[in-house]
C-alpha cells in the first residue's frame, strides 16, 4: 500500500518542535518553542486544542492519559490528557531537560538533561527516582527497553559527547557504550538528536537498539 504524503502545515512558532501520537493513534500531540502543547485530531484539524505549559517546551511524551513535558524552567511536568490539567512536577534538573519518554507500561518516565544527567522517575510516586551519571556532555535522547522488567530493564541514552550508552536500571551502572556520533558542545549544535528505539518487543535485553546519527 503506497504512502500518501500530506501537505505540511504550521504547528508552532519558529524553533525546536517535538511530536508524538496518543495511545490509540487518533491524535497527534506537538510541542514547541512557543511553550504550547497542541492536540491535533488530524492534519486537517484547523482548531487544535492548545495547552500552555511554560516559556518553551523541548519534548513531549504521552501514555495512559498522562502528558509529560520537558520545560524551559528545568522541570519535567505532568498534565492530564486530553484535559490538560496540571498534575505536578515529576523531577527537576539544574538546566533544561532535552528529552522525555515513558516505559512500555507507562509506570516510569526517563528524562535526559543538558546537565549531563539521566533520571528515571516513578509516575505514581515521583520521590522514587534514580539518577544516571557518566556522560560528559548534554543528553540528546533517552529510551527504556520494552521488557519493562525492573531487574533486567536497561535504559539507553545518547549525548553530545558522541556516545550512546546502555545502563542497568537496577545497579545504575553503565553496561555498554558506543562512540558513534559527532561530538558537539550543545544540543543546538548537534548534527542529530539521535532518537533511540528498542526493537523488537520480545522482552530480551539487547535485542536491537536503533538510533539516528544523521
Amino acid at each position: 500500500m503506497p504512502c500518501e504524503r500530506k501537505p505540511m502545515r504550521y504547528g508552532h512558532s519558529e524553533g525546536h518542535t517535538d511530536v508524538c501520537f496518543d495511545d490509540q493513534g487518533k491524535c497527534i500531540v506537538t510541542c514547541g518553542s512557543d511553550g504550547d502543547v497542541r492536540i491535533w485530531e488530524s492534519l486537517d484539524d484547523d482548531d487544535p486544542k492548545s495547552i500552555n505549559v511554560g516559556e518553551k517546551v523541548y519534548s513531549v511524551a504521552l501514555k495512559n492519559g498522562k502528558l509529560v513535558t520537558a520545560v524551559s524552567n528545568n522541570t519535567v511536568q505532568i498534565h492530564t490528557f486530553p484535559e490538560g490539567d496540571p498534575d505536578g512536577i515529576l523531577t527537576r534538573f539544574t538546566t533544561n531537560a532535552n528529552h522525555v519518554t515513558f516505559n512500555s507500561s507507562g509506570s516510569r518516565v526517563a528524562a535526559g538533561s543538558s546537565d549531563f544527567l539521566v533520571k528515571i522517575v516513578e509516575v505514581v510516586d515521583s520521590s522514587q527516582q534514580k539518577t544516571f551519571r557518566g556522560h560528559d556532555a548534554p543528553i540528546l535522547s533517552v529510551a527504556l527497553d520494552p521488557s519493562d522488567q525492573f531487574l533486567v530493564g536497561v535504559s539507553a541514552s545518547s549525548s553530545c559527547d558522541g556516545s550512546v550508552a546502555v545502563w542497568s536500571i537496577e545497579s545504575q551502572a553503565q553496561v555498554a557504550q558506543w562512540n558513534v556520533l559527532q561530538k558537539s558542545s550543545d544540543v543546538s549544535n548537534a548534527k542529530s538528536l539521535c532518537r533511540l528505539a528498542w526493537q523488537p518487543r520480545s522482552g530480551k535485553v539487547f535485542d536491537h537498539l536503533v538510533y539516528s546519527s544523521h
